[in-house]
C-alpha cells in the first residue's frame, strides 16, 4: 500500500466499550492518525463509523480521543453514516470533491486495506494511500480470513454495479445479540 502526504485521512470505527469507549482496535487506528496530523502528513481527520446504540456512537467517541490528544476541532470531519466500508469510501468521496481534495490516506487494520482501497477507487478517488497499526492482534486470524469473501464481494458487486447500495453485515453483533438479551 503506497503512503504518502495526503488531503484527509479517512479513519474506519471499529467497536466501542459498553461505556462508548474506543476499544484496542480502533484505539490503535486513533494513534496512527494522531501520528500523521502531528507529523504534517495528513491536516485533516474524516473519521466515520456507525450508531450501534444509545451512547455508542463510533464517530463521536474517535472525534472526543482525537480532541483530548490534542487535534483541533476544526481539523475533524464526523460521519455517522460510514455503517461500513462502501459507504465510508462515498461519504469521504463526496466530502473530498466539496472541498477540492485529492489525496487520501486510509486508516484502519492492514487486512482491511485492500478492500477500503478497492471502494474509495471504485468511488473515484484518484489517489489512495493507507496507514495501519503496525501491532499484530490474536483476532486479527480471524479478520484476516473474513476479509477474503468480503473483498471477494466488493470485486463482484461493483464490478458488476459501481453504483451498488452499500450493505451492512455485522455477523458477531448479529450473534452477540442472540446470546445476549437487549435492554
Amino acid at each position: 500500500m503506497p503512503d504518502g502526504r495526503a488531503d484527509l485521512a479517512v479513519v474506519f470505527g471499529n467497536a466501542l466499550t459498553i461505556d462508548g469507549l474506543p476499544e484496542p482496535i480502533l484505539l490503535s487506528r486513533l494513534e496512527v492518525a494522531i501520528q500523521c496530523y502531528r507529523s504534517g502528513a495528513c491536516p485533516r481527520l474524516f473519521v466515520s463509523g456507525s450508531i450501534d446504540g444509545p451512547g455508542r456512537d463510533e464517530a463521536a467517541a474517535m472525534r472526543h480521543y482525537l480532541l483530548t490528544h490534542g487535534v483541533p476541532d476544526s481539523c475533524i470531519t464526523v460521519d455517522r453514516a460510514g455503517d461500513n466500508t462502501l459507504a465510508t469510501a462515498r461519504n469521504a468521496l463526496a466530502y473530498m470533491r466539496a472541498h477540492n481534495l485529492s489525496r487520501v490516506l486510509l486508516v484502519t487494520q492492514y487486512y482491511h486495506l485492500a478492500r477500503a482501497r478497492y471502494a474509495f477507487e471504485r468511488a473515484g478517488a484518484p489517489t489512495v494511500y493507507g496507514d495501519w497499526p503496525h501491532a499484530f492482534r490474536l483476532t486479527d486470524l480471524y479478520a484476516s480470513w473474513r476479509e477474503v469473501p468480503a473483498f471477494a464481494i466488493y470485486r463482484i458487486r461493483l464490478g458488476l454495479n459501481p453504483d451498488a447500495r452499500p450493505v451492512s453485515v455485522r455477523p458477531m453483533l448479529f450473534l452477540f445479540r442472540l446470546v445476549v438479551p437487549q435492554t
